[in-house]
């Protein structure tokens, strides 16, 4: 039997310019040896399958191509565009993953809401590696947020064309992603706070991507820095135009952003 999917573009209004994560809704799990297998054959950031318990609760199992896990929350806003398109009446539910529960409000101009726990930055040292890494960009100050490694470098204009080396990334021991931030309100005029990358390549992503999970870190850093609440984000990549707006809380962060649907498809493995 044929299981239709979705695949959205997330944190973006256009079209092929936010960050790909793909949906599909079953009427039971089957093995995660499976669930893996077609992440990797979809091969988005993350490949969410979404479980309808009531009207307003879904629970959900989040797969990257290499590992389980939430690991990045766009597939959660993907899920949550979804769930609003099969029931654009439904614009309160929550969505548990990973035994979290995920607030959602879908707001009056499609914006998609969430509420996730506040994130803890804690100091860091720089890793040796990280300057090799990042072929000499000036770093401003580092942070550790669970397992992902924030780094600020001065220059907003160097992060839009930063190339990263991948294969030193990977040799950095300790860290799952790197999340490279720049403050806007440097060199650049624009209605942000701060933008940012993320690279995950232990993860199986080798691309650059904004997600929601590193936004709720990347709120507690510049929240602190900056000493302010509400904080809007953007990724300055050449080829995607996606932003976030935060609102930082001591217990609780809100991310903000839109979701875009590409493409809807059918797949027989189910």
């Amino acid at each position: 039997m044929a299981t239709n999917f979705w695949i959205v573009d997330t944190l973006s209004r256009e079209l092929l310019r936010g960050h790909p994560s793909t949906v599909f809704f079953v009427e039971d799990f089957c093995g995660d040896d499976l669930l893996q297998n077609i992440s990797m054959e979809i091969n988005t950031a993350e490949t969410v399958f979404a479980k309808k318990v009531s009207a307003d609760h879904f629970l959900c199992k989040c797969f990257s191509p290499n590992c389980q896990g939430m690991n990045f929350g766009n597939g959660l806003f993907a899920a949550a565009k979804v769930i609003n398109l099969q029931d654009p009446s439904l614009m309160e539910f929550k969505i548990t993953v990973d035994q979290r529960d995920i607030p959602i409000h879908i707001l009056d101009d499609g914006a998609i809401r969430m509420m996730f726990d506040s994130a803890r930055v804690d100091k860091a040292v720089v890793p040796t590696l990280l300057h090799s890494a990042l072929t000499g960009k000036l770093i401003v100050s580092v942070a550790k947020c669970d397992s992902d490694l924030i780094v600020e470098i001065r220059s907003p204009k160097k992060l839009l064309n930063l190339s990263p080396d991948i294969d030193t990334f990977k040799r950095i021991h300790g860290y799952n992603s790197f999340i490279i931030t720049s403050d806007t309100h440097y060199e650049l005029d624009l209605d942000y706070d701060f933008c940012a990358r993320v690279f995950a390549p232990k993860m199986g992503l080798f691309h650059d991507i904004l997600t929601p999970i590193a936004s709720v870190k990347l709120a507690a850093y510049w929240s602190d820095r900056m000493e302010k609440k509400d904080l809007v984000g953007f990724q300055p990549s050449p080829d995607r135009n996606c932003h976030v707006n935060l609102s930082y809380g001591e217990n609780q962060t809100s991310v903000t952003g839109y979701c875009v649907i590409s493409t809807e498809g059918q797949m027989a493995i189910f």
